[in-house]
Order: structure tokens, then C-alpha cells, then sequence
């Protein structure tokens, strides 16, 4: 790993802050928000980051609002979220797998299992996906490069047939 990962650790407690840039300041380039209001002010300000690592239970702007605005972000969309939390029901954990957390760790945590999670989370977005155009157009197929407003034509086409409208008097 040539070039670090940004990391953003979103988490009010300075005690486990501590631990986590302690464990993956060697590994991570990191930025600290101790409130959901500061990560999504820094998200907001378009700062990009590799990955976040949050807190559930934050005050005013908790972890599932940050994922819900990381996800609504054109730039941010695919920004793989970790929430660290020591929320016992797996209702709770459920709800932020729905809702678009990619992972959810439990506190009190291994903070060498957060980091390998990290880089598991890293390593499969790092890998390039083939879309399928560049796969068409590797086999020697091309796609197909109609204007936009044939295409449409060619829907309604199929959509109504040889239906034709009525003539108003």
C-alpha cells in the first residue's frame, strides 16, 4: 500500500478516538470529528474519504444519519461505513445493514479486528469492476450508440404498437 487510505473516525468518546488513531495512524491518513455535526459539515464541504468509521450513538446527528448522507452524496455514495457501537440488539444492527452500513462492529472491540475489517472493506472496493460496456467493447462488440431521443422513440414504439392518436374535431 503506497498511498495511505483516508480514514474519518467519527466518535465523541477522546478514550477510544485514542485507541483507534493509536492502532491505525501507520496504516491510515486519518481525520478525527468527535460529532456527527463536524463529519457531516466535513462531508458536506466535499473533504473525501476512503472510509468512515462511526459511532451509532452520537447527539443531534448520529451514526445512521451520517451512512443515510454519505449515501444521497453523488461523491460519497460508495464510501464504505463501519459503525462501532455497543448497541445490544440485533435489530439495531440490522437496521443499519438495511439502511447501508457495511459493517458493524461491537464496543468493546479488538482494535487489530477494526483494522483488518478496514482493509477488507478497502481491499474489496479498491478492486476495479468490469462494467459491462468495457467487456463488450474488449470483444471486439460494439455498444450500441443511438442518439438519446431514438432510443425513446424506439420504447414507445413498443409500448403502443401502432396505436394512433384520436383526431379532435
Amino acid at each position: 500500500m503506497n498511498a495511505k487510505h483516508h480514514l474519518l473516525i467519527v466518535d465523541e468518546n477522546p478514550y477510544v478516538v485514542d485507541i483507534l488513531v493509536q492502532t491505525l495512524n501507520k496504516d491510515f491518513k486519518i481525520t478525527v470529528a468527535s460529532t456527527g455535526q463536524e463529519a457531516a459539515r466535513l462531508l458536506i464541504q466535499g473533504n473525501r474519504f476512503d472510509c468512515v468509521l462511526t459511532e451509532l450513538d452520537l447527539a443531534f446527528f448520529n451514526g445512521l444519519e451520517l451512512t443515510k448522507l454519505i449515501r444521497m452524496s453523488r461523491l460519497a455514495s460508495q464510501t464504505p461505513v463501519v459503525i462501532l457501537s455497543n448497541v445490544p440488539d440485533s435489530a439495531t444492527r440490522i437496521e443499519c445493514l438495511e439502511q447501508g452500513v457495511d459493517a458493524f462492529l461491537s464496543k468493546p472491540f479488538n482494535p487489530l479486528e477494526v483494522k483488518a475489517k478496514l482493509h477488507a472493506l478497502l481491499r474489496r472496493a479498491d478492486s476495479p469492476i468490469e462494467e459491462p460496456q468495457r467487456r463488450l467493447v474488449s470483444a471486439g462488440v460494439q455498444p450500441e450508440t443511438k442518439p438519446f431521443w431514438q432510443q425513446k422513440s424506439r420504447i414507445f414504439s413498443m409500448l403502443f404498437g401502432s396505436y394512433s392518436l384520436p383526431q379532435s374535431a
